[in-house]
């Protein structure tokens, strides 16, 4: 064990490159060691014949001038990649449906009352509510910084400030489930038709926030080059003579010193190395943390069972289409497009079935040329999956219980894409097939393989009163030294909750190795000051 290292992160995907980065600059000594052979977790992308696809984002939010991403990435740099505002944001189509979420609400409003005169009344109550939330939101980042990170002292004003900002918004956080999104919406309106625009939401929060952003201007596509820049810039905001990043280096455990971990062990190549370390911040899989690298003795008695009782954001079944003509030739937009089916119940549209759940579709070249080349588009089109479906999609496992890909496998992933391609035809473009050149799929089979995540999970555990109240999201662990980030540490997933988590989790650090770094990025973020070496 040679080699001696300030902090250990295992994952390099935003959140682990982002600690690495605020580390590395505040003078510690970095080691990132990231499994796959490419940095990025969930923002890899890939290319296929000079056409690139992204895998996960279907649009960012706090990315704008006041948004906390924008302010974390600008105290690394003023050149951080900029993402594009989002003008035309949410087509939701069915059979009973066409309507058009842009950055100015009021305009879906105004067609809801055309189309809905009886319900007038609610339909400007629902959006005023919606504008009230709006407000609420920008205030936000004042709990970018986490209760981990703060002294005694600041814990009960902490608290009370957060309450009074959130109280707006608990005479509608109890509405959820597809009873409970009913009789919440029926407050407002109650025609069946109307209210079957909200028909794949899971709580009545989630049919208000997304006006809510919308009035905020609160959404963005990803950087010209797609999501992948991302990583790659702050790969080079590391400070490279403080940060070694190993790819295709797996962590496969830890040497301990009582209730302290001294070490790190990882495979490269079949090799397995060893490096000394003084912290380890886990931007990994919690699940496979406290299953495979954290002693047993020092794993929480039910944490497995709550994590498994939890509730967690799906996976997808993710097609990425290369087409022979641009996307907006075949009627595609900058909008990202909700097809849905009135047949299906709300559970049904999150399901898994290909026939029942609601498909999401993007056009990404529409907006960035540069993903394909010149004269072709992509859609990439996303679909709720889980990883339990039909014997977990007719897979088998080995010995050392890893999932094989069988012939079975391969021709149920692509059945399931044939029925997804068919309904975004039909409601979409009848003549699509005969301008795919050729198609990708990733189930939640892939996700798992590529990223780590339990399930193959996008996101980790969902926001809501069950999850709250069971603590699972955490960023302090029994092992005194080992710091959980990533979109483990707190509810709800994204890049936000990623660069979220990489912050807070490199103060947790900083407040143990050095107070006075730690207050300077702390001051470096309140003052949206850039953070020097």
């Amino acid at each position: 064990m040679s080699e001696e290292f300030d902090v250990t992160i295992i994952g390099s995907g935003v959140s682990g490159l982002l600690s690495a980065a605020l580390l590395s600059r505040s003078g510690m000594k970095v080691l990132v060691l990231e499994k796959h052979y490419l940095i990025g977790g969930y923002l890899q992308g890939f290319e296929r014949k000079d056409f690139i696809f992204d895998t996960a984002i279907h649009w960012l939010n706090q990315y704008n001038e006041e948004g906390t991403v924008t302010r974390v990435f600008k105290m690394l740099a003023e050149d951080f990649p900029k993402p594009q505002p989002m003008k035309r944001i949410q087509r939701h189509i069915s059979t009973n449906h066409d309507y058009l979420l842009t950055d100015n609400p009021d305009e879906l409003r105004d067609q809801l009352i055309q189309d809905f005169p009886h319900e007038k009344a609610g339909i400007e109550r629902f959006f005023n509510v919606a504008k009230r939330i709006a407000k609420v939101s920008l205030k936000f980042p004042a709990f970018f910084q986490s209760v981990e990170t703060k002294s005694p002292l600041e814990i009960p004003f902490f608290r009370m400030k957060q309450l009074g900002i959130i109280y707006p918004l608990i005479p509608y956080a109890m509405y959820g489930g597809n009873e409970g999104v009913k009789k919440g919406l029926s407050k407002f309106f109650k025609d069946p038709e109307l209210q079957e625009l909200f028909c794949t939401e899971r709580d009545l929060l989630s049919c208000i926030f997304p006006i809510a952003w919308a009035y905020n201007s609160d959404y963005q596509n990803p950087p010209i080059g797609g999501s992948q820049v991302i990583p790659a810039w702050l790969e080079k905001q590391t400070v490279a003579e403080k940060c070694d990043i190993r790819l295709s280096s797996e962590v496969v455990g830890f040497d301990m010193d009582g209730d302290r971990i001294t070490g790190v062990r990882y495979k490269n190549r079949g090799k397995e190395y060893q490096v000394k370390t003084k912290y380890v911040i886990a931007a990994c899989d919690v699940d496979m943390l406290y299953r495979k690298l954290v002693p047993a003795e020092f794993v929480p008695k039910k944490f497995f069972e709550t994590l498994n009782e939890s509730e967690m954001y799906s996976s997808s079944v993710t097609i990425s289409v290369a087409l022979d003509c641009p996307a907006e030739e075949l009627g595609f937009g900058h909008e990202l497009t909700l097809i849905c089916e009135e047949s299906s119940t709300r559970d049904e549209h999150s399901s898994g079935d290909p026939h029942k759940s609601a498909i999401s579709v993007l056009a990404p070249t529409v907006r960035d040329h540069t993903l394909s080349p010149e004269g072709k588009g992509t859609l990439t089109l996303y679909v709720p999956a889980w990883m339990d479906y039909m014997n977990n999609w007719q897979t088998e496992k080995n010995a050392k219980g890893d999932f094989v890909r069988t012939e079975a496998y391969k021709k149920l992933k692509d059945a399931f894409a044939q029925v997804i391609l068919d309904r975004v035809s039909e409601k979409m473009c009848p003549n699509l097939r005969e301008h795919i050149l050729f198609y990708e799929v990733a189930t939640p089979i892939t996700y798992y393989r590529y990223t780590g995540n339990k399930n193959g999970t996008m996101m980790g555990t969902r926001p809501g009163k069950k999850n709250m109240q069971s603590k699972i999201a955490h960023y302090r662990t029994p092992i005194q030294n080992l710091i959980i980030g990533g979109q483990w540490a707190e509810l709800g997933g994204g890049v936000p909750i990623a660069v979220k988590t990489a912050f807070n989790s490199s103060l947790i650090v900083l407040k143990k190795w050095d107070k006075m770094k730690f207050q300077k990025l702390l001051y470096a973020y309140k003052k949206g000051v850039k953070l020097n070496s």
